[in-house]
């Protein structure tokens, strides 16, 4: 194995595990904040010195930085993801793929 090999293997481990840890870290922030500091828990509410408004910051943070590991998990493994996507395609892919495009840009589109 070459060394450059070494480093995106090890690029690609470290990418994986901050998706897990990061994922896990947003599940938990949001079960706090459904089952803890959320609108039904009772005024001052707080886990861990946080209230509700910092877990809700918080749990926006990690959505975001999962969402940026993701691209970067996505663009590392681009090349294998799109001989997959050519390999099988097929009417209800391409729907599939279709809505999910319409499901991201209906926001940008709509006033």
């Amino acid at each position: 194995m070459s060394p450059l090999s070494k480093w995106r293997v090890w690029i690609d481990r470290t990418v994986n595990l901050a998706m897990l840890w990061t994922g896990s870290l947003l599940a938990g922030s949001g079960l706090v904040l459904k089952y803890r500091v959320g609108y039904d828990a009772p005024r001052g509410a707080t886990v861990w010195g946080l209230d509700g408004e910092a877990w809700g910051r918080l749990h926006w943070t990690l959505g975001l930085i999962v969402l940026a590991l993701l691209s970067l998990h996505l663009i590392r493994h681009r090349r294998w993801l799109w001989s997959v996507l050519v390999s099988r395609v097929s009417p209800a892919l391409v729907l599939v793929l279709l809505v999910a495009l319409l499901l991201m840009l209906l926001p940008l589109l709509s006033r």
